[in-house]
């Protein structure tokens, strides 16, 4: 797993404030930067890829994404200047 930096002074927080409580994968990947295969890579790989419990749900056979997890997924990952990233 590869890591990018975080600009300082970037405020996870304020930024989820304005995002919708379920996002699809394909928002998260135009919000957030990340590829379709990495958000489908955390669902296939969850443990071993150090996903939380809870990131995805299903509902009629379509996945979203728990914006609030993923939030405090970001932040416990920005204490140590890191977003996750895979390629």
């Amino acid at each position: 797993m590869k890591n990018i930096a975080i600009p300082s002074g970037f405020n996870p927080d304020a930024f989820f404030d304005n995002l919708k409580g379920w996002m699809s994968p394909q928002e998260v990947s135009e919000t957030f930067g990340y590829s379709i295969w990495t958000i489908y890579h955390w669902k296939n790989r969850g443990k071993l890829a150090g996903v939380p419990d809870g990131l995805f749900v299903k509902f009629n056979r379509r996945l979203f994404i728990r914006t609030e997890v993923l939030r405090l997924w970001i932040s416990s990952q920005n204490s140590e200047g890191t977003v996750p990233m895979n390629f």
